[in-house]
């Protein structure tokens, strides 16, 4: 890129920086942070031992929570751990562990953690809000979180050093994940109890199983900077942003989770370790930073999202009845791990990503979103207040990322379109050099997906099953079906396949990205219908739509499934049952974009997303 180039991208992204500076900040800025070495593992659940380290937790009615238990193996281990019980609060069990690979028993309950709400703490008076170091999660981590694991005994150096809290595991005993409930919610005077329910920092080996969290203004359950974790059978809904939430972490499994009704997304790897950010491969890599499986993410702003979500694992999973499915970005600055790279998703389902909740509950002076206090919104009444602008109807966005690999997924009744992918220069991060202009998206590989097909066997069309603003290289598309025939697109020369190298230009498409410009400045608050902007418009049904058997309008199936018994308690994590079949598909065939149209494209994702929980 010429110098005269480069400054005209500069002044663009400072213009455009200006111009939507007035946009909401969320919450409280994260701490800079940096990836573990990788040298850790993902660890495993643990049975129920006596001979180890472990602690009971319980609440007063835990005794006739388990006395209504059926007869079997899950009553059986409540009614051995009920007598052990020395603690009423996760947290004080959490403060009281002495040696590192303790396992905590949480006992059927609802838990406030009401020790953690005291703003007249000591500790609490020191903080004025903004970023949380890690010194201050270690010695007052309530300032924010309900129940805080913090691993690392240095905290004023990068260098992790575990204690005690390493290899921790937290579990409920209860027969379903909602046995056990974490429930943050609302102060007198409206406002959230805290920004977090669960956070593990630096808390290698972290194991969390078999719960509920629920109403917090950002995550019911985080993990940062932490090299080894498990997140199994979790249900994390009605959060004003991220159910599942982690960041900067390598070596991790999220599985057999519910996530519903939060404002931003159900799950949310963000800046996973960018372990292969030097490989050039698209296909089936050996080396991922986090695993996702056996997953049910509906009900949400954005089913799935990920700022630099790097070599995530993502399969066997369903993703519907969200305003959109699966999103990933190379938006936001200082983010480790830019632009995205290495996402492999497969036989997932991904579909009816429809629900319009910035039209229901966001647009209108009267909104329940735009109430000044959180707790006349609705949350918890299935409020969802969108932070992030997605367009209505999409099951996967890629906005800027490479050699992302979909192979083998149902992608269906997604009203607007089934797969989006979308560039994004460097500037928009904050990133200048002239070879980060045109570095996404690149690379990006669709194989042997079926576009439009139920799996009962009837048609159900995405509105497009592909839009596409062709940009970048080595994009390609081979052996999809479609409901169509040949893959429906909004490219008038075809989808190049992946037999000839796909595609081989970095340059796009002007008009496209200009039509999507109206979008950047929405806000859910101050713009919450911007002009010039149709991703809000409920996209009509396709024509053809047949109705499924059984067909309810998207309710969640089998979310807290009464199979966990056994598993949940002692131990046995059980490997999630593949929801979409292996299927053989036939094969489909298959002006120099100005930076300042990518800067406003991508503008407002700038400054409402992404990393700013704490």
């Amino acid at each position: 890129m010429r110098t005269t180039s480069r400054l005209f991208v500069a002044t663009a992204a400072a213009g455009l920086l200006a111009l939507l500076g007035g946009g909401p900040a969320l919450a409280h800025e994260e701490r800079e942070s940096a990836f573990p070495d990788g040298t850790k593992s993902v660890p495993t659940a643990r049975a129920y031992d006596a001979t180890r380290p472990h602690l009971v937790v319980c609440k007063p009615d835990s005794a006739a929570r388990i006395a209504a238990m059926p007869a079997g193996p899950a009553r059986a281990l409540n009614e051995e751990l009920l007598p052990k019980c020395e603690y009423e609060h996760m947290q004080e069990a959490v403060d009281a562990v002495a040696v590192r690979g303790t396992d905590i028993w949480v006992l059927p309950g609802v838990y406030r953690e009401e020790p953690s709400w005291d703003e007249n703490a000591p500790c609490t008076q020191s903080y004025d809000g903004g970023v949380v170091d890690y010194p201050l999660i270690v010695s007052c981590g309530e300032v924010i979180n309900l129940v805080t694991v913090a691993g690392d005994t240095t905290p004023d150096d990068r260098e992790v050093v575990c204690g005690p809290l390493c290899d921790l595991q937290i579990a409920g005993t209860g027969a379903r994940m909602d046995d056990v409930v974490l429930r943050g919610g609302f102060r007198e005077d409206g406002d959230w109890i805290k920004h977090n329910g669960i956070k593990a920092d630096r808390a290698d080996g972290f194991v969390l199983r078999n719960m509920t969290a629920e109403l917090f203004r950002e995550n019911a359950f985080y993990v940062h900077e932490t090299d080894g974790y498990l997140l199994d059978r979790v249900n994390a809904r009605h959060n004003d942003l991220y159910g599942i939430l982690t960041f900067v972490s390598d070596h991790g499994v999220i599985s057999n989770c519910d996530t519903s009704y939060n404002g931003d997304s159900g799950i949310y790897p963000g800046s996973a370790a960018d372990v292969n950010a030097d490989n050039p491969a698209t296909e089936r890599l050996t080396r991922w930073a986090v695993e996702i499986f056996g997953c049910k993410t509906h009900h949400n702003a954005l089913g799935f999202s990920g700022t630099a979500g790097n070599s995530v694992y993502f399969h066997d999973n369903e993703v519907f009845a969200n305003q959109a499915g699966y999103v990933t970005d190379s938006f936001v600055p200082n983010h480790p791990g830019m632009p995205q790279d290495h996402a492999w998703l497969t036989r997932n389902r991904i579909y009816a990503n429809n629900n319009n909740y910035v039209a229901e509950f966001v647009q209108g002076e009267d909104a329940p979103c735009r109430r000044e206090k959180p707790a006349d919104r609705g949350h918890g009444e299935g409020t969802v207040c969108p932070a992030f602008p997605v367009p209505v109807g999409t099951g996967v966005l890629i906005a800027a990322g490479n050699r992302n690999l979909l192979e083998d997924n149902l992608i269906y009744d997604n009203w607007r379109t089934g797969v989006k992918l979308l560039w994004v220069p460097g500037a928009v991060r904050d990133d200048f050099r002239p070879d980060a202009q045109y570095d996404t998206s690149n690379g990006n590989h669709f194989v042997a997906n079926s576009f439009g097909f139920h799996p009962a066997g009837v048609q159900q069309p995405n509105g497009r099953d592909v839009e596409w603003d062709e940009q970048g290289v080595g994009n390609c598309w081979q052996d999809n079906t479609s409901t169509y025939g040949e893959l429906s697109s909004d490219v008038v020369l075809g989808l190049p396949d992946c037999d000839s190298g796909g595609s081989v230009s970095p340059i796009g498409n002007v008009a496209k990205t200009v039509a999507m410009a109206g979008c950047s400045t929405y806000d859910r608050n101050a713009e919450p219908d911007p002009a010039g902007c149709d991703w809000f418009d409920s996209p009509a049904q396709p024509a053809g739509r047949q109705a499924a058997p059984g067909e309810s309008g998207g309710a969640p199936a089998g979310a807290g499934d009464d199979d966990v018994a056994a598993t949940a308690a002692r131990g046995g994590g059980g490997d999630a049952t593949a929801v979409v079949a292996a299927r053989s598909l036939p094969t489909t065939g298959g002006a120099l974009l100005p930076a300042v149209a990518g800067l406003v494209l991508a503008g407002s994702v700038l400054r409402l997303r992404r990393r700013r929980a704490a």
